[in-house]
């Protein structure tokens, strides 16, 4: 089911409700097989100048992990959410600038308090959710006791962004990211929590939930047959630390998962001040049978050179210097550079932040053997991949 329905006319809305002035363009995405829902978010939409694209919960999913169209408002009606409400709510979340607000037709559930609700089918209805701004949650940063209880309980969740081959715009594999779904807060991404979490001493156990979460889901039924590896981010005191290589072992042991379709990401904003004992790490590393990247390098990765003759499997280009190749002739510079040295030690070179399709067609000239960013998808809650897998076979075909 999909339907696009230009929306020209003032349709009578009711009394009151006269034709908006000065409100923003809406982009309506409407998940609904209801008359009387099709007939209120029309009328609304019309009254306030917008567009509506009405499609299944599948194919709001497909549309959502991609880039190519912003949507405002995702409105779903729940009977008709074939049970894709919460990854729904989890794409719409994944937009910051600008956002899509998500907003349930019908009655409220008690498990999303932070989801907004269109309660009765009517234009006025639909038009004053339209006009509401959004729910915000910024304040005062977590408490100790408060990441201690994140890590112990389920506010800790993941998402996995895909990752595509250059060569035959495949799906390769995924990242592993963390988002904290605070009963407050509402969800946050990595920048909100992520800091703080390593700040407070804790990164080794946020790091143990994070693998042991994406082990479990590449084992699991939604991944099975994908052939794709998993990526999953260790910073660089947590990777030092013997026991952390053992519950990582432990983990993917009792996953039933192959050492070789798992990828460590060495992440740190500080210099790496002993490259021996990181080297002894890794050794014990991909003796084990792990790939292992390093991850977010541009200009102020210092000494470069030596990380290379390290045993990495992978390089990760920085995603804000990826974004610029485009604007900065020393970027265009610094990128070539660092992709032959990467490509001379046998390193498989993916470029991140790859938002465009000229970005794509930039980092495959400059020699990158894969790419992750929005020109492909968001990161994705485990039951949205294979939608998505789906859908950009089907982009690949068409294009072929």
């Amino acid at each position: 089911m999909e339907n696009s329905l230009p929306l020209t006319s003032d349709p009578a809305c009711g009394p009151g409700w006269p034709r908006a002035s000065g409100v923003s363009k809406i982009n309506l995405l409407l998940v609904s097989r209801s008359p009387a829902w099709f007939h209120a978010v029309h009328h609304a939409s019309m009254m306030l100048g917008g567009d509506v694209l009405i499609c299944d919960a599948r194919k709001a999913l497909a549309l959502l992990a991609g880039t190519e169209l912003h949507y405002s408002h995702l409105l779903v009606d729940r009977n008709d959410a074939e049970g894709l409400l919460d990854e729904l709510a989890d794409l719409a979340t994944e937009f910051t600038a600008p956002e899509t607000d998500l907003l349930v037709l019908g009655s409220a559930d008690a498990r999303r308090p932070h989801i907004r609700v269109v309660p009765a089918a009517t234009c006025g209805s639909v038009v004053e959710a339209l006009r509401a701004r959004p729910r915000s949650y910024d304040g005062p940063a977590m408490d100790r006791f408060e990441l201690t209880a994140a890590l112990q309980g389920r506010m800790i969740e993941t998402r996995y962004q895909p990752i595509i081959r250059i060569a035959d715009r495949r799906p390769v594999g995924l990242e592993a990211l963390a988002r904290l779904n605070h009963p407050e807060r509402g969800t946050l991404l990595p920048d909100r929590f992520v800091p703080q979490i390593e700040d407070a001493g804790l990164a080794a156990q946020l790091t143990s939930l994070v693998s042991a979460r994406a082990f479990a889901d590449l084992a699991g039924s939604f991944l099975t047959g994908r052939d794709l590896r998993m990526s999953v981010n260790f910073p660089l005191d947590v990777l030092l630390q013997p026991a952390a290589l053992d519950r990582l072992e432990s983990q993917r042991i009792a996953a039933g998962l192959d050492a070789d379709r798992i990828v460590i990401e060495l992440t740190e904003s500080r210099p790496v001040d002993d490259l021996p004992v990181l080297g002894r790490s890794l050794e014990r590393l991909r003796a084990l049978g792990y790939g292992a990247a390093i991850d977010d390098v541009g200009p102020a990765v210092p000494h470069l050179a030596p990380l290379l003759e390290l045993p990495f499997t992978s390089l990760k280009l920085d995603k804000e210097l990826v974004r610029q190749v485009d604007d900065t002739e020393g970027v265009v510079t610094f990128l070539a550079r660092t992709i032959r040295q990467a490509k001379a030690k046998g390193l498989t070179v993916v470029a991140e932040g790859v938002e465009t399709d000229a970005i794509w067609q930039r980092m495959r000239d400059l020699g990158a053997d894969e790419v992750q960013g929005f020109f492909a998808a968001r990161p994705l809650p485990v039951a949205a991949v294979p939608i998505w897998c789906d859908a950009w076979a089907g982009q690949a075909a068409r294009r072929a």
